[in-house]
């Protein structure tokens, strides 16, 4: 951290005050001094005029340059982590310390050490910080108060901050198999309905950059009016497509659903419940290299998209920490755009609170032609009249909800709120995390 600079209006007030406050009390000690004498007024004037003194050495011997460094482990926290925080402490000065406050003030919370200096110059101590939740912190400011024995006079010192650090959302265990891999997780049936996955609907779909030229379908291209590339085997069977919903409708708690307000802060937003199946599930294709896309709302182009294979680029780890549920698209447009690319045969992972009407017709449609759809979701509702669209209850795979009409399309269904989820099997275990200090 460079080096602190004295506060300048702020301090100067700050001085001034004191001294008037004390030359006060000298002031009136002097007077009755003056007029009535006496050994003990003698001695409250002399005692007031040596603080007066320690007072000025103080502020024109004392410390004037602070210089503090700090370390924070883990390096890559993930939500939840208690921190350590290593700080060390340098400064100089002309004349000893009685004592010294440093007070790092951060986004969640104040951290306040006393220390005495007296000769010394350096000091190294740690602070934790417990229960980081998801996101980027930083140190708003720091203080450095020292003063005289009695604290009449003080000095103060605010080095400049720029410390910070991203903690990453905590991967939720994932029951099962990887993405991609065709079977069943946590019990659940599976039901296969629509095309072959071996049909050639299935072996093209439009060209992506980076496609070889030996694998555009030059006649299906010819007919569309636009390039289509045939999909290689490994490709075409781990296809994987999640979209995370993070509107708030999406994640707005049914008011039949509402827990006791003594219980509605002993478990996680849905939200952060979301974003952790997120990463868990992009960490379990990044170990088996699957193709994988990611579709969610709020970034500049409008929604932020990542495909490819292998490693997870850090903005797509940048994007799962500082996701907040404000997005102004829906979960129905944000399907409607990344549907655009999916072909029959591939995996759609969705990720949502409770899904609307609107979102439950655009996924049965995809189960009708033939895409694996799987849903990670925290309520349920009841399902329309009928004649109408599948709709949600507070029991997940119930007739009569959203849910158990997809189910009965051959839809995977996972209830975030369940906590044999939450204790799945560590298929993404928090290990598997990488992140970077800013």
């Amino acid at each position: 951290m460079p080096s602190s600079s004295l506060t300048s209006t702020e301090y100067r007030r700050t001085a001034a005050g004191q001294w008037l406050r004390m030359g006060a009390v000298s002031a009136l000690f002097g007077s009755l001094y003056m007029w009535r004498g006496g050994m003990a007024l003698l001695f409250l004037l002399t005692a007031s005029c040596m603080l007066m003194l320690g007072g000025a050495m103080l502020q024109l011997l004392g410390p004037r340059r602070v210089n503090i460094t700090r370390r924070i482990y883990p390096i890559h926290p993930v939500a939840g982590d208690t921190l350590t925080i290593e700080l060390q402490l340098a400064f100089t000065s002309r004349i000893p310390l009685p004592w010294m406050l440093i007070a790092d003030n951060w986004d969640g919370g104040c951290h306040r050490e006393l220390l005495f200096p007296g000769f010394r110059r350096s000091f190294t101590y740690s602070y934790t910080l417990e229960g980081v939740p998801r996101g980027i912190h930083r140190l708003q400011n720091c203080t450095v108060t020292w003063g005289d024995l009695p604290g009449l006079f003080t000095g103060e010192l605010r080095p400049e901050s720029r410390e910070g650090f991203r903690v990453l959302p905590r991967a939720l265990p994932v029951h099962g198999t990887l993405p991609g891999s065709g079977m069943a997780a946590g019990g659940i049936a599976v039901l296969h309905q629509g095309k072959a996955q071996g049909s050639e609907a299935a072996d093209i779909r439009d060209y992506a950059p980076g496609d070889p030229l030996s694998r555009i379908h030059w006649k299906n291209s010819a007919r569309k009016g636009t390039l289509q590339s045939r999909v290689p085997e490994r490709e075409q069977g781990r296809m994987t497509c999640i979209v995370l919903a993070n509107d708030p409708a999406s994640y707005a708690i049914p008011h039949a659903l509402l827990p006791p307000r003594i219980r509605r802060n002993a478990s996680p937003p849905a939200f952060e419940r979301a974003v952790s199946a997120a990463m868990g599930l992009l960490l379990a294709a990044e170990r088996s290299e699957a193709y994988v896309q990611l579709f969610s709302g709020g970034w500049p182009e409008g929604m932020a998209r990542y495909e490819g294979l292998g490693r997870m680029p850090a903005r797509v780890r940048e994007l799962l920490t500082e996701i907040v549920p404000d997005g102004n698209r829906s979960l129905a447009r944000l399907l409607e755009d990344a549907s655009r690319h999916w072909i029959p045969g591939m995996k759609v992972t969705v990720i949502t609170g409770l899904l609307d009407t609107e979102s439950a017709r655009a996924l049965a449609g995809c189960l009708t032609q033939g895409i694996q759809v799987e849903l990670y979701y925290m309520w349920d509702r009841q399902a329309e009249p009928a004649g109408r669209a599948v709709a949600t209850d507070a029991k997940p795979r119930q007739a009569g909800t959203v849910t158990a009409s997809l189910q009965r399309l051959g839809a995977r269904l996972y209830c975030l709120d369940d906590s044999g989820l939450m204790s799945g099997h560590g298929e993404a275990a928090i290990h598997g995390h990488t992140g970077q200090k800013i």
